[in-house]
């Protein structure tokens, strides 16, 4: 994760309030929440499975040559898709040519289950490919997985924040151009499952009593 650099005279005291704004939060008490943000931070997309109602889950013990290895860095993704192209049998094969490979050398393998989104006919790694690829060196044969299987139009949802971050750019001036941002809401509307619920409620006058945020949040609202 890059790290932001900041022109605050006190990192200490940034520290101690980056603490009290978690405490705040709540966050520790819900753990679908937090996924939320550390998925957002981190870029994958294990909260859009986890909080989508129209996925179904399922335990199972899979073999790891039926695995589809997904993408994790550029300098692994050379060997995983590049060289490998997704696939656990080559993965194996390289090591196997390459025993004293360094490249992999974070990938530890523990004992817990791995998550799957099968599409296509494939079982895609969602996370734990440092697991995976451990248990692959470790010529481990199967693997304890979540699968998940789409039910119909998937439809999860977003972080809070999201909607925030652009109705907040519009206050600040940072860009006034109202089109556009009422676009963008109609956007997310349609994308996340939970946005028109937040705009009404979260982003409602009672939280925020900007008339003229109010009435681009109801334009948003119109189909």
């Amino acid at each position: 994760m890059t790290k932001l650099k900041n022109n605050f005279p006190d990192q200490k005291f940034l520290a101690e309030l980056a603490k009290r704004e978690a405490k705040k939060t709540g966050l520790l008490s819900n753990p679908l929440e937090m996924l939320k943000i550390c998925s957002g931070a981190s870029l994958n997309w294990i909260a859009d499975y986890l909080t989508d109602k129209n996925i179904s889950w399922e335990k199972k013990n899979l073999a790891i040559n039926d695995l589809y290895l997904t993408g994790t860095n550029p300098e692994w993704n050379k060997i995983i898709i590049q060289k490998c192209e997704h696939s656990p049998f080559k993965l194996r094969e390289f090591f196997k040519s390459n025993p004293a490979d360094k490249i992999f050398k974070e990938a530890k393998f523990i004992k817990i289950p791995i998550l799957v989104r099968f599409e296509n006919g494939k079982y895609k790694v969602l996370d734990g490919m440092h697991r995976t690829i451990a248990a692959i060196r470790e010529n481990r044969k199967n693997i304890s997985v979540f699968v998940a299987e789409t039910k119909g139009s998937p439809r999860p949802e977003c972080e809070a924040h999201i909607i925030y971050d652009l109705l907040r750019a519009y206050q600040r001036s940072l860009n006034r151009n109202k089109k556009d941002l009422i676009a963008a809401l109609r956007f997310i509307r349609k994308s996340y499952a939970n946005t028109e619920h937040l705009l009404k409620t979260r982003f409602g006058k009672s939280w925020l009593p900007d008339e003229e945020i109010q009435t681009i949040i109801q334009d948003s609202l119109k189909n």
